[in-house]
C-alpha cells in the first residue's frame, strides 16, 4: 500500500513467526491534524493492528507508515507539558548516579522535540554542559535553538553518528523509541557514539504495563514497536551494550527507564534487571490474545456510556488532542456529534480538527464563554494534573475512561 510497508520479521531475532492479537481497523493518523472538519472527517485512514513475536517476546504494528508523514511537521510540544519539565530535571539528578557531571560533559537528546530535556539539563545543571538535540521535525528547531539547545534537524540514524563524529558522556532518547521502524540501525548508533564511560538512558512506554492497565491507546502509527525488558536485553547485547538498572517513571502513563552501557563499561546490571526479566515469564502469548479480547469489550462499553450521555442531553468536551485521545475516539467511532470540542494547551493544535471525528480543538478560554456537564480526559495519563488546572474554569464532572470508566 502507498506511503506504508509491512512488517514481516521480528527485529530482534529476524524469525518471521508473528501473530496477530488486536486489530483497530483502519484508522487516520492521529498526530495530522486538519484544517477543516470536512478534511478531518476524510481524513485517509491505514490499518493499525498488532502482532506479537514469540522468539522473542516483542509486538509491533503490521504495517509501518513512512516517517516523513508522521514527524517532519510534529504540532506535539513538550514545552507545554509541566509535569514532563519536572521529570527531565529529577532525570538529570538521577543521572549522576552514574556519571559524573564535568564542565564541557557531552549530552545528546535523541529526538528532543523542541529541546525541553536538554534545557531543563541547563537549567539544572551548576557546570556548562555541551548538549546537542537531534529531532527530524523542522518546525521545532527553532524553538529548540531558542532554548539555547544546539540542534540538528534529521532522524537519527548511524550515517548521521558518521557525519557529526560525536562521542557523548550521556545520550538521552525519552518516548522516541517506540516510533522506529530500524531499531537495530538506532542501536548500533548509539553504540557507536557512546563512550565506552558513556550511558545511554532510554525511556519507552512499558508494554506491560500498557496491557494491565488496558492502556490501548498506546496503539498508534507513530508507535511501531512496544517494548518490554526481555527483548530489549536480547536488543541491546545485539549491539554491544547491556542493561544496568531499571526503574518505573509515571510519565505517560506508565513509562520504563533503562540505563544501559557499553558491554565493556564498568558498571554492571543490578538487580532490577533480572526482577523484570522473572516478572515478564507471566505475559506470554496467551497473555496477549486474552487482552486483545478483552479491549474490545471495554472499547464498547466506553462508546455506549458517551452516547448514552448524548442521549441525555449532556453536552461533553474533551481535554487532550494528544495522540492518545485521537485513537480512543477513532477506536469508539466517536465524533463532533458526540464530542463538541477538544480543549489543548498546544496553541500549535488549537484551531484545528481531529482527524477522523471533525471535533474541534480549541484553547481552555472557551470554558469562560460555554460550561459542558461534562470533560473527558483523553489525555488520561495526565489526569490529576488536568484536573487540577481546570479547578477555575470548570464546575461540572470528569469522565475518565482508562483503565476504567468512571466519573469524578
Amino acid at each position: 500500500m502507498q506511503n506504508h510497508s509491512h512488517i514481516r520479521k521480528c527485529p530482534i531475532t529476524s524469525n518471521d513467526e508473528q501473530i496477530k492479537y488486536f486489530d483497530l481497523g483502519n484508522i487516520p493518523l492521529v498526530n495530522n491534524l486538519c484544517s477543516t472538519r470536512e478534511e478531518a472527517l476524510n481524513a485517509k485512514r491505514f490499518p493499525l493492528n498488532i502482532n506479537y513475536y514469540p522468539a522473542s517476546g516483542e509486538s509491533s504494528l503490521d504495517f509501518a507508515v513512512d516517517s516523513k508523514l508522521l514527524f517532519r511537521n510534529y504540532l506535539f510540544k513538550s514545552e507545554v507539558n509541566i509535569p514532563y519539565i519536572e521529570h527531565c530535571k529529577e532525570m538529570f539528578r538521577f543521572i549522576q548516579n552514574y556519571i559524573k557531571i564535568q564542565e564541557g560533559t557531552q549530552i545528546v537528546d535523541i529526538g528532543g522535540n523542541d529541546g525541553t530535556l536538554l534545557a531543563a539539563f541547563l537549567e539544572t545543571s551548576d557546570k556548562k554542559l555541551n548538549v546537542i538535540n537531534i529531532d527530524p521535525s523542522e518546525n521545532l528547531a527553532p524553538l529548540s535553538l531558542a532554548k539555547g539547545v544546539s540542534t540538528v534537524t534529521e532522524f537519527f540514524t548511524t550515517d548521521v553518528v558518521e557525519k557529526l563524529k560525536i562521542k557523548a558522556d550521556i545520550i538521552t532518547s525519552t518516548n522516541v523509541f517506540q516510533h522506529l521502524k530500524d531499531i537495530n540501525d538506532f542501536a548500533s548508533g548509539v553504540s557507536r557514539m557512546l563512550l565506552s564511560t558513556g550511558v545511554w538512558v532510554l525511556e519507552f512506554p512499558y508494554w506491560v504495563h500498557d496491557m494491565k492497565t488496558n492502556q490501548f491507546d498506546q496503539i498508534y502509527h507513530e508507535h511501531i514497536y512496544y517494548h518490554s525488558v526481555t527483548p530489549m536485553k536480547m536488543m541491546m547485547e545485539k549491539h554491544g551494550m547491556k542493561i544496568i538498572n531499571i526503574t518505573k517513571q509515571n510519565i505517560h502513563g506508565g513509562t520504563l527507564r533503562l540505563v544501559i552501557a557499553p558491554k565493556s563499561s564498568n558498571l554492571n546490571p543490578d538487580i532490577t534487571v533480572e526482577a523484570y526479566l522473572q516478572l515478564e515469564k507471566n505475559y506470554g502469548l496467551d497473555y496477549h490474545i486474552k487482552w486483545g479480547e478483552t479491549v474490545q469489550i471495554h472499547i464498547k462499553e466506553s462508546k455506549d456510556f458517551i452516547n448514552n450521555l448524548k442521549s441525555k442531553g449532556k453536552t461533553v468536551y474533551g481535554f487532550g488532542a494528544a495522540a492518545k485521545g485521537c485513537i480512543y475516539l477513532n477506536a469508539m467511532g466517536i465524533t463532533y456529534e458526540q464530542i463538541d470540542y477538544i480543549i489543548d494547551d498546544t496553541d500549535l493544535k488549537q484551531g484545528k480538527f481531529v482527524p477522523g471525528t471533525g471535533i474541534e480543538i480549541v484553547g481552555r478560554e472557551i470554558l469562560h464563554e460555554k460550561q459542558p456537564d461534562y470533560i473527558l480526559v483523553l489525555a488520561h495519563n495526565f489526569a490529576d494534573y488536568i484536573i487540577e488546572s481546570l479547578e477555575l474554569d470548570f464546575n461540572g464532572k470528569f469522565i475518565i475512561l482508562i483503565p476504567d470508566i468512571k466519573i469524578i
